[in-house]
């Protein structure tokens, strides 16, 4: 062991600086490797059979890759695990381990597992870590990929290149959090394993139904050796109980003075029968005895005298014999059975501090939080140190050494002694208020000293910095406080709303900047999110809901830069945002925003430039899947939209999206070449893509539901010429094939369902609704299951739209109204006047409805003892057409080829009610840089404005439609239809009111007789001496170029559609084609004929607008939203709202910046200053 410890090191001196440093640096779990947190491997002469099968398997290559160490809890997994991991280390053959643990957030994460073993195996072998560190390099978020990414990138692929044979030990999967029903590790590896025959992975977990699941799959199951634990002879696992029992007894004896014959052997046999196998009671009980302050002895007659009980673990019941309960009693009775039952309160608290916090607690941390003192606290805790993991360090976390214990400790009908019994809901409000309480006194701004505007990733030591100046109670209080929200009780009491008020007042930023730092930012929008539901108190929700709008709104650069709140967020945020008002002072703005500052929250949670022509919510409603025109399928957060996967395989257009019941699988069909293709969203994998046989007649696949195991999947298909019948077709997702069709008499309404093991639909005829049902495997034909009327006299063209099938109700539109009828109890629950509906659906559990009327308004109906009343009325931009609720009605999410948009329905503070733009403006400045003169289209009206204050100096009313205009200090002119108008200033006094106080003169009125019959023209640019040139674009796609003051056409060139530009002297013009592209255009005055004609010169090559705009001094603005200087500074990061697919984005003098999109309800002017 020694002689590998000293490779290990050497191994590790010969990382360089460059290598120490990615590895150091790259996200993977703390304290996972077998090494750490004082774990002991079995007794020398005790599990002598399974260890010897276990490293005879380590060596035999002709054996399975796998194996799959099965027990209950208790019987002493995790201590082989760790022998296993000692002994091959010894040999030199470990690779990596990674030990899991549910009281650790990184360690009970899958996402965390691959990375930590790809860093381990880096450290271990040098030609592992030459392929590791570029590939980290060129891609530092590969720690965030899926499961199948993570695996095959950071593990298979230089595993294979390296050729090297290694062992990974993985131990207590079972408490890694998993959603999916077979293990989503175990799911990648049975794909991966077979790459690296090299390599052997030795697992452990409990049977629960995922695990078990998991190795049942196809490709691990026959990959795989299983030891099941608990079905070893009792004799055997009683022996080595007996063994463990007599050299710990003996070890205590030698060290305590106590005489010889002690134990006696009828003491060891009733210990032995009570164990009953398992492990964990004869560690315990070895831990109760040997208790410093009690004689060992005493402790044992204690023990031994109480009575035995039946005791549960978790809800399996073990073995009748088993004495866990009594156990655990005795020790609490011995710790705490004398102290005052006026102290029991403190004990208790202790208690459900340790076994309800989110994260492993240490002593000093349940100090500060609970506000005891340090002696009391670790006098508590070290009274039942046979019950916990506990340290002499006061700073290190202290946990319950089996998780048995805990489960005991919170349940009434086990702990019965109502002394030591926890009640969750009280003591998760002690820690809710300890955690509020603590931010409220030590919060503040930039605690961790960060200079400059970098983003967090850009400083090279902030994990040190983090741990130097945020102690551990305080990262856990700003990470966990909400967690300990159990009910609208705890955030409805007096004290907790008054203190939680007060954080939100005085600390919210501060918080904000810790959670950056700490890489948790999402939490924040867990917690208000809570806060704004279960609060009654009005201030409290008011202002817990900006703060929210706040957290949603820059959630990008609050994630990514915990400066660039005070530099980018809180400048950007709205003049009438609480947050503003309260925070203002500690703004500190790099960029000032001259003039397009909004007035107020936009009703839409977020919006951003997105091409999306289909989506899907996940049934949980945290997610939701959108297709990027084919190019691309993503998953996002539902709450922020926060990119969190990427799926490959872009061929066609996808024309649906739809998750499995329980969100494992995604599958989109892509309409042309005609596919449905399902991922594994758990490992991010292609399951696979099936093309079906050849469909007549131009079908259109309107609807698709999976299966509840996700084998399988259905399609509902209407054929739109011909009869117009409606067809059910089936398909096996794994051997990709074809099923069953099924031909469907009638008209069906809405989506298909599953129910069960079958699909089920509705159909509409003969003034009934027809609920049917069919296997999925089934050649039967589908089987009647209800038949519910409709209305009396309802008429024979009425247009069912969507239908709830466990409420059994019917939305209909007929004669410009909209209904819902309820089948069941034959009523009308809603019965409204609409001129046109689309987009019409119920929420899952049918609280809400919805749907839009042509005018771009959504509808929002909640469900009330008498139908359905409106709940909030929704004004879409007229751009996004497309609507989807959520599944339990408090968010729609909407989309289009230009933006998508997240709405938040339950939002009691905020009019979801907004007048949506289609405004057009065109945004001119000065030479130098003293005016602005900003032209709305439809308006018709041209706002002069001071850059230095940014306040409008006159408001013109130009009488027509501006396509172009030019401002100098004592003129502006703007280009109509027909004709350029020019205005003399007035003097530079502030104007306050519009119109009527607005002084101007027409200076000239010059037609463009060459823009009559040419159409519109789209863009226009005026020479900056205003008497020279002006180039108009019209909808041939030609630049038309004309004389100011006599209106004479001079020339044309094609300029592809795109916006031409005037050099600053008039002497040149440049367009920029859609590949980002400048051209260059020299405008020629013969200097004897005084004929003027356009030249082409060569391309520059300089991208000049979004995402990669470049200014003259530097400046630009990258794909993601970050205006950088010419240094690479982070000037400014602009929130989604200011960003567009359309938008164009100017600069004058390389000083001011123009952002200008269809949706901004205000051009946005920047002056950019390093």
């Amino acid at each position: 062991m020694a002689q590998q410890i000293g490779m290990h090191k050497q191994a590790c001196k010969l990382i360089n600086p460059a290598e120490a440093s990615v590895l150091n640096n790259f996200r993977c779990a703390q304290g996972a490797e077998y090494r750490h947190g004082g774990r002991r491997g079995c007794l020398e002469g005790t599990r002598i059979a399974v260890l010897d099968e276990v490293e005879l398997w380590t060596r035999d290559f002709d054996k399975p890759p796998v194996y799959w160490l099965n027990g209950l809890a208790g019987t002493g997994k995790s201590t082989i695990a760790q022998t296993i991991a000692e002994r091959i280390f010894a040999d030199g053959r470990l690779g990596a381990s990674f030990f899991c643990s549910r009281d650790f957030e990184d360690r009970r994460n899958l996402h965390f597992i691959f990375p930590t073993l790809a860093v381990q195996l880096a450290r271990r072998y040098t030609e592992f870590r030459s392929i590791f560190v570029p590939l980290v390099q060129s891609d530092p978020a590969i720690a965030h990929e899926s499961l199948y990414n993570q695996m095959r990138k950071l593990i298979v692929e230089p595993l294979e290149e390296s050729a090297i044979s290694t062992v990974i030990v993985i131990d207590a999967l079972d408490e890694c959090k998993d959603v999916e029903p077979a293990s989503a590790i175990l799911s990648v590896l049975g794909q991966c394993v077979s790459e690296i025959p090299k390599v052997k992975f030795f697992l452990t977990g409990r049977p629960e139904p995922r695990i078990r699941e998991g190795f049942q799959l196809p490709l691990l199951g026959q990959a795989t050796d299983v030891f099941v634990l608990h079905e070893v002879k009792s004799s055997r696992v009683d022996s080595d109980i007996r063994l463990l029992l007599r050299h710990n007894f003996s070890e205590i004896a030698d060290r305590r003075g106590v005489l010889d014959g002690w134990p006696t052997e009828e003491q060891l046999n009733l210990l032995c029968e009570r164990a009953a196998g398992l492990f964990v009671y004869a560690v315990a009980t070895v831990q109760f005895i040997d208790h410093k302050n009690n004689d060992p002895k005493e402790q044992l007659d204690r023990l031994l005298r109480s009575p035995e009980s039946s005791a549960c673990v978790g809800k399996t019941k073990l073995k009748t014999n088993t004495t866990l309960d009594s156990l655990y009693m005795s020790i609490l009775q011995e710790a705490f059975g004398n102290d005052d039952p006026e102290d029991d309160h403190k004990t208790r608290s202790v208690l459900g501090a340790v076994i309800l916090a989110t994260n492993p607690l240490s002593p000093s941390m349940i100090t500060t939080l609970l506000g005891f003192s340090a002696k009391d606290v670790f006098l508590r805790l070290s009274s039942i140190h046979s019950l916990l993991t506990l340290q002499e360090d006061i700073d290190q976390p202290v946990r319950s050494f089996h998780k048995s214990f805990p489960d005991f400790i919170v349940d009434p009908a086990r702990c019965i002694n109502q002394r030591f019994l926890v009640s969750p809901p009280n003591h998760h409000m002690e820690l809710l208020f300890g955690c509020l309480n603590l931010m409220n006194q030590t919060l503040e701004k930039n605690m961790c000293k960060l200079q400059g505007a970098v983003t967090n990733s850009e400083v090279p030591d902030l994990h040190e910095r983090t741990d130097r100046y945020i102690d551990s109670a305080l990262q856990y209080a700003c990470k966990s406080w909400h967690k300990h929200f159990v009910d609208e009780h705890t955030v409805r009491t007096p004290k907790i709303t008054s203190t939680l008020h007060r954080f939100l007042e005085n600390k919210f930023l501060f918080w904000l900047e810790v959670l950056s730092v700490l890489g948790a930012t999402r939490e924040a929008v867990d917690a208000l999110d809570l806060v704004t539901k279960l609060s009654e108190a009005p201030p409290t929700v008011e202002l817990a809901n900006d703060c929210f709008r706040f957290v949603t709104g820059f959630f990008q650069v609050i994630d990514e830069s915990a400066l660039h709140i005070y530099h980018s967020a809180l400048p950007v945020s709205p003049q009438m945002s609480m947050v503003r008002k309260l925070y203002g002072p500690y703004a500190n703005p790099l960029t000032r925003i001259v003039h397009g500052l909004p007035v107020s929250w936009d009703p839409a949670i977020v919006t951003m430039g997105y091409f999306c022509e289909a989506a899907a919510w996940s049934p949980c409603g945290r997610f939701i899947a959108i297709s990027n025109g084919g190019l691309r399928t993503e998953i996002v957060d539902a709450a922020t939209l926060k990119r969190l996967a990427v799926l490959g395989f872009p061929e066609g257009r996808t024309q649906k999206l739809v998750f499995s019941p329980d969100a494992r699988l995604l599958m989109s069909y892509n309409a042309k070449p005609g596919k449905f293709i399902s991922w594994n969203l758990q490992t991010g994998a292609l399951v696979n893509a099936i093309s079906p046989e050849q469909w007549d007649d131009n079908p259109w696949c309107s609807s698709i539901t999976y299966s509840a195991c996700g084998t399988m999947f259905g399609v509902l298909i209407y054929r739109s010429l011909g009869t117009g019948s409606f067809t059910i077709r089936t398909y096996s997702v794994h051997s990709s094939t074809h099923v069953y069709s099924h031909s469907v008499e009638g008209r069906v309404v809405g989506d298909i369902w599953t129910h069960g093991g079958c699909l089920r639909f509705a159909t509409t005829k003969s003034g009934s609704i027809t609920t049917w049902e069919v296997g999925f495997a089934s050649r039967n034909p589908p089987t009647e299951i209800e038949s519910l009327p409709l209305p009396d006299n309802s008429p024979h063209d009425l247009c069912p739209r969507s239908f709830h099938p466990t409420l059994s109700r019917l939305a209909f539109t007929h004669s410009r109204r909209i209904f819902v009828w309820d089948t069941q109890r034959s009523k009308f629950l809603l019965n409204e006047y609409v001129q046109w509906a689309n987009w019409i659906s119920f929420s899952s559990d049918g609280r809400f409805f919805m749907y839009r009327s042509r005018s771009s308004h959504i509808y929002l109906w909640k469900e009330s003892p008498t139908g359905y009343i409106l709940h909030r009325k929704l004004d879409c931009e007229i751009g996004i057409p497309n609507q989807l609720i959520s599944p339990n009605g408090e968010s729609i999410f909407a989309f289009g080829p230009g933006a998508i948009q997240l709405w938040r329905t339950m939002d009691r503070t905020v009019s979801l009610s907004h007048k949506p733009t289609d405004e057009r403006f065109i945004v001119e400045l000065s030479p130098d840089g003293a005016l602005a003169a900003v032209a709305r289209f439809e308006d018709k009206t041209i706002t002069v404005l001071d850059l230095e204050s940014g306040d409008p100096l006159s408001i013109i009313d130009a009488g027509m439609k501006v396509y172009g205009q030019r401002v100098t200090g004592s003129i502006v002119a703007a280009v109509g239809r027909e004709k350029v108008v020019t205005w003399n200033l007035p003097a530079r006094d502030r104007v306050l009111n519009t119109k009527a106080n607005v002084n101007y003169s027409v200076r000239t009125a010059t037609p463009l007789i060459s823009c009559l019959g040419m159409g519109f023209p789209e863009f226009v640019s005026i020479s900056p001496n205003l008497h020279s040139f002006a180039i108009v674009e019209s909808i041939d796609y030609y630049s038309h170029l004309h004389d100011v003051p006599t209106g004479q056409y001079l020339g044309s060139v094609s300029t592809g559609g795109q916006r031409p530009w005037f050099s600053s002297d008039g002497h040149e013009g440049w367009y920029i084609t859609s590949d980002g592209e400048a051209n260059m255009l020299a405008i020629v005055r013969n200097s004897e004929s005084g004929v003027i004609k356009l030249e082409r010169l060569e391309p520059t090559g300089q991208p000049l607008h979004m995402p990669h705009w470049l200014s003259p001094r530097g400046y630009q603005i990258t794909d993601d939203g970050w205006i950088l200087g010419s240094s690479g500074k982070r000037l400014l990061w602009l929130p989604p709202h200011w960003r567009s697919l359309d938008m164009e984005a100017r600069t004058w003098s390389g000083r001011f910046l123009v952002l200008l999109h269809g949706t901004l309800p205000e051009a946005v002017i920047l002056e950019l200053e390093e």
